[in-house]
């Protein structure tokens, strides 16, 4: 495909698999902001299933205001060594420069930074193939994220729906409660909503379940009109870290 459209040398993002990184909170060492992956990673032993030496980590900020008194904290993410090599070498047999390889919670971040240019708090809930996220941000900063156990296969079958759509309300009200009890944030008025069958109309049987208004996320809005192909909502999340200076 990369040949047939003549895309070659084209700059490539990767958006990591579920299965494919895990996030810790750990508390955040004295250390200049370069040194903190390679600081955080003896912290990380005893969490891992595999030695931290064969980890590839990074880390990005926990805010200071969403601490609960613990301390600075930060977030760390870890990979196998092995798996991100597999996709940079995948990338450049394809022809293509890997600009970056991100994760899902801070790609999704880039959705809401659009949706919530004021900075004032907003929460995102984006259903994939097999799962989804449930994400709430003040600006840039990513305050809370969980993963949702919820497919859009479960939403589109006639017999499990119903369930599906009780378990999803009561997962974003948890979301909710804790972001306002746990964290100390004002929890958002509303959660935009984005990733499910378009002919489902999940928002408005979402909202007798929910405190907040739960509508769906206005892509044309903030894509100047382009409304993304289903299945694409992570790919357009992470480009839009070049508009929004987010990495």
């Amino acid at each position: 495909m990369i040949d047939e459209q003549g895309m070659g040398g084209a700059r490539a993002r990767v958006v990591l698999g579920q299965n494919q990184y895990q996030i810790f909170q750990a508390e955040r060492p004295n250390v200049e902001a370069g040194e903190l992956a390679d600081a955080v990673r003896w912290k990380l032993g005893d969490l891992l299933d595999y030695p931290a030496s064969e980890a590839v980590i990074d880390t990005f900020p926990f805010p200071e205001d969403a601490s609960r008194d613990r301390g600075a904290l930060i977030n760390a993410v870890c990979a196998r060594q092995d798996r991100i090599r597999t996709i940079v070498d995948s990338v450049h047999e394809a022809g293509l420069k890997l600009e970056c390889i991100d994760i899902a919670e801070l790609a999704l971040r880039n959705l809401l930074t659009r949706a919530d240019p004021e900075g004032r708090g907003a929460a995102l809930v984006h259903l994939g193939r097999q799962s989804g996220h449930v994400i709430f941000c003040r600006g840039e900063v990513l305050y809370m994220a969980r993963r949702l156990d919820v497919s859009q296969a479960q939403l589109r079958d006639a017999t499990t729906q119903e369930q599906t759509v009780q378990d999803l309300a009561l997962e974003i009200q948890r979301s909710l409660d804790y972001y306002e009890s746990q964290l100390r944030q004002i929890p958002p008025s509303q959660v935009q909503l984005a990733g499910h069958p378009e002919a489902l109309p999940l928002a408005g049987m979402l909202n007798s379940e929910v405190t907040a208004e739960v509508v769906d996320l206005e892509w044309s809005a903030m894509l100047s009109g382009v409304t993304p192909a289903p299945g694409a909502g992570l790919a357009v999340a992470t480009l839009l870290a070049d508009d929004e200076g987010a990495s």
